[in-house]
C-alpha cells in the first residue's frame, strides 16, 4: 500500500512538472532530477517513468534514457483518429449501461470542471477532465477499450498541455478564460452527460465524437514552434 501511494504521489507530481512546461518536447527527463526536485526517492520515480513510456507520454531512447517527445502535427493527426475511433464507442456502450449514480457522478465531475476553469487551476482542471472520459470509459465495462482509451489519452494530453490556450503560459487573462460558459470543453461535456442519462447510445456516441473533433481541431490552429 505504502508503494502504491507512492508511486501514485510520483505519478501526479511528475505529470503537474510535464504540464508546466519546464521541459520542452525532446529534452531529456533523468530519474535523479526529477527525484531531486520533486523530493522523491527515486524508485517510485523510475517506475513511474517507465509507466509514462508504456502509455506514450515519455518515449525511451538508446543510451539516452527518457525524454519528452517531440510534438509533430502528423502524430497528433494520428493520437486524435485513435481516440476518435475509441471514446464515442465508449460512450455508445456507456449510454446502455449508466445508472442514475453513475450520472449524478459525472455531473458532480461537470461542476468541478467549471469550478477550476473558471479559477484557471491547471493541474486540479487536468485531474477532473481526465476522470470525466476514464469514468465514461468505465461505464462502458469494457476493460481492454478503457486501458487503450487511457494510453492514447495521456498521449493526447501532451498536446493539450503545450498547445491548448487554457495551459499557455503566456496568455491574455482576458474574462473568456475564467468563465466555463465560453468553453468548449465545458459546453461539450455537458452535452455528452445529457445523452448519457438520455440512454441514447447514437446521441451520445455524435456527442463524444464532436468533442473529441472540437479538441482536435482547436488545437490545429497552434503554430508548429517547438
Amino acid at each position: 500500500m505504502r508503494v502504491a501511494k507512492s508511486e501514485e504521489k510520483a505519478f501526479r507530481d511528475i505529470l503537474k512538472l510535464l504540464m508546466s512546461q519546464k521541459y520542452s518536447p525532446g529534452d531529456r527527463i533523468v530519474e535523479g532530477d526529477i527525484a531531486t526536485e520533486l523530493n522523491l526517492s527515486r524508485t517510485p520515480v523510475r517506475n513511474v517513468l517507465r509507466q509514462f513510456v508504456a502509455m506514450g507520454v515519455l518515449e525511451q531512447v538508446p543510451r539516452m534514457g527518457c525524454c519528452l517527445p517531440r510534438l509533430e502535427p502528423n502524430d497528433m493527426r494520428d493520437v486524435f483518429r485513435t481516440r476518435i475511433y475509441l471514446e464515442p464507442q465508449a460512450a455508445y456502450i456507456a449510454a446502455q449501461n449508466i445508472t442514475d449514480a453513475q450520472v449524478r457522478e459525472l455531473e458532480g465531475l461537470l461542476e468541478k470542471e467549471r469550478e477550476y476553469f473558471s479559477k484557471r487551476e491547471h493541474d486540479p482542471y487536468s485531474e477532473v477532465n481526465e476522470k470525466f472520459h476514464m469514468e465514461i470509459a468505465k461505464i462502458s465495462g469494457n476493460a481492454y477499450l478503457a486501458r487503450f482509451i487511457q494510453h492514447i489519452y495521456w498521449r493526447a494530453a501532451l498536446y493539450t498541455f503545450f498547445f491548448d490556450r487554457f495551459y499557455r503560459r503566456k496568455v491574455d487573462e482576458s474574462n473568456a478564460l475564467r468563465d466555463p460558459n465560453t468553453s468548449n470543453s465545458c459546453r461539450e461535456h455537458i452535452k455528452l452527460v445529457e445523452a448519457l442519462a438520455s440512454r441514447d447510445p447514437e446521441r451520445a456516441r455524435e456527442a463524444m465524437y464532436r468533442h473529441v473533433e472540437s479538441t482536435y481541431n482547436s488545437l490545429t490552429t497552434h503554430r508548429w514552434a517547438l
